[in-house]
């Protein structure tokens, strides 16, 4: 195990070398392109390890949160006992989700719709962050080929200089270019698989979210206090509206 941890070290310490060693001899344009490759792996990274630990920490409290809704004898129970508890679950998107419900069950309007609306809100909340890994993904190959492209030019003008095309000429331009290629992959790989990684996590709690929905429209149809347009007429619950990002 030591012995895999050094290598790892190691292979990560010739990587942070292949680096300085590229800005160093690399051209203008070349060093701006591994600037904002680096740049946006230390960025993604950061990104993928703050979500990957935050979408543990839901998972678990949604399942939390699930034991609790079904140790409840009715849906007006489950309100008027749910806020006391609200800090226990939290990040739970299902939490988050019925906050809202009880905060628009106190205003009255149209269940179906609402319920709707709250679904859509709480999974565009847990997709906000997914535009950046499909926009890494997507984009840093292409970065990297352009400046696979200007060290292959770069090569090219040594050679019209030189007059030759020895390799002490070509190969600086060269490893320019096969260094900002490998860069790019480098940083779009992990943001392609964190991409679809999260989409998953995302589809599962979108799941979870809707059958949650659909049981609390149920219980609430079934109730008294609700008439055959839909309409809910429920006393006024006291409830504090909660904000909170997950």
């Amino acid at each position: 195990m030591y012995l895999s941890g050094f290598k790892t070290f190691l292979y990560f310490y010739k990587f942070i070398c292949m680096i300085k060693e590229a800005l160093l001899h690399a051209s203008f344009p070349v060093k701006v392109v591994i600037f904002i490759l680096f740049s946006s792996s230390i960025f993604l990274w950061t990104l993928i390890i703050y979500n990957f630990f935050l979408f543990l920490k839901m998972d678990k409290k949604n399942a939390d949160f699930i034991d609790f809704f079904w140790s409840q004898k009715n849906i007006k129970d489950f309100l008027l006992s749910y806020y006391s508890k609200f800090d226990e679950f939290y990040p739970s998107p299902l939490a988050k989700f019925c906050s809202e419900v009880g905060f628009g069950l106190s205003r009255g309007g149209k269940i179906t719709r609402f319920l709707e609306q709250q679904v859509r809100s709480v999974i565009s909340d847990l997709s906000r962050f997914q535009f950046i890994y499909a926009t890494i993904g997507s984009s840093a190959p292409f970065v990297g080929l352009f400046g696979t492209v200007w060290g292959i030019m770069h090569s090219f003008r040594d050679i019209a200089k030189m007059g030759r095309a020895g390799l002490e000429v070509v190969a600086p331009g060269i490893a320019e270019a096969l260094f900002t290629t490998a860069l790019g992959l480098f940083v779009a790989i992990p943001s392609v698989i964190a991409y679809n990684f999260f989409q998953n996590k995302i589809k599962k709690m979108s799941s979870t979210l809707e059958m949650l929905s659909s049981e609390i429209e149920r219980e609430l149809s079934d109730a008294q206090d609700f008439n055959e347009s839909d309409e809910y007429k429920t006393e006024k619950i006291e409830v504090p509206l909660r904000k909170r990002r997950l």
